[in-house]
């Protein structure tokens, strides 16, 4: 199966949970894309959050790199992460068809 999940929400738990959605499903063989919203930014600069760990994580899991959106603010988020969270992060391609993936879920 082929999922999109999506981290919208500023709240720890929420994204916390989605997140783990993701890494257990990828564990089972679908095919999960994770994208993460600039309400999330605030959880990724903190080195301590569980969504800063889980992102860095994501290779281990053949997870692809964790899209955001393509603005100011995900530029300037890359460039203040550390290395090895930046490159599990990428922009988002100009062109998503929503019908490529079986799933999307929003948290």
């Amino acid at each position: 199966m082929k999922l999109l999940i999506q981290l919208r929400t500023p709240t720890e738990m929420a994204s916390y949970e989605g997140c783990a959605l993701a890494l257990t499903l990828a564990t089972f063989g679908h095919e999960v894309q994770l994208y993460l919203d600039a309400p999330v930014f605030g959880l990724l600069m903190q080195p301590k959050s569980r969504l800063h760990g889980m992102i860095q994580s994501l290779e281990l899991y053949d997870m692809p790199a964790a899209w955001l959106p393509d603005d100011v603010f995900s530029g300037w988020i890359t460039g203040m992460l550390p290395n090895d969270l930046a490159a599990q992060l990428t922009f988002i391609p100009e062109v998503v068809n929503s019908q490529d993936f079986e799933q999307i879920l929003t948290f």
